[in-house]
């Protein structure tokens, strides 16, 4: 049995995909996958991800099969990070960054649907009033109602619609 093997049965004892294991590591798309269907193994690259995410897993077991497959979660050493190495370390925690990405992004394009919605509506109102205010000019414009005719009708227009 490949190591490939026994990690999927550890995913699916821990309801893993090849998705989330691939956004989890930082892992090319298809790494998984592509080695399951080409019949290869994963890389010691890949393994290494692996163990150092998935504390859990006991190395012994993924590697060689013996034992079993879970361990005493591994605490994680601190050691002095090379420059080109802290991407790959920081990978699990940029994948997690992404993913509250795309959900704010996600979140804000609802609450910009909202807002477009919501400006559309008094877009439409703006509208409205401004032919009852055209009418309103129109009428005054044919009927020559003096300055305080006008006032005397809009107060009352005013009193009416607070009753």
């Amino acid at each position: 049995m490949r190591v490939i093997d026994r990690f999927d049965q550890y995913m699916k004892a821990k309801g893993l995909n090849d998705n989330r294991v691939t956004v989890l590591l930082g892992l090319a798309v298809g790494t998984i996958g592509k080695s399951r269907r080409e019949g290869r193994d994963l890389s010691k690259k890949v393994v290494t991800k692996l163990l150092d995410y998935f504390n859990d897993l006991d190395e012994t077991w993924l590697l060689t099969g013996n034992g079993e497959m879970l361990c005493e979660p591994r605490v994680k050493e601190e050691t002095p990070v090379e420059e080109n190495e802290e991407e790959a370390v920081q990978a699990p925690a940029a994948s997690s960054t992404i993913e509250k990405l795309v959900e704010g992004i996600c979140s804000t394009e609802a609450t910009i649907d909202k807002l477009v919605n919501e400006i559309s509506h008094a877009h439409n109102l703006v509208a409205k009033s401004q032919e009852q205010f055209d009418r309103i000019l129109t009428m005054l414009e044919s009927e020559k109602i003096s300055k305080s005719e006008l006032e005397k009708l809009l107060m009352k227009k005013i009193e009416s619609s607070l009753k």
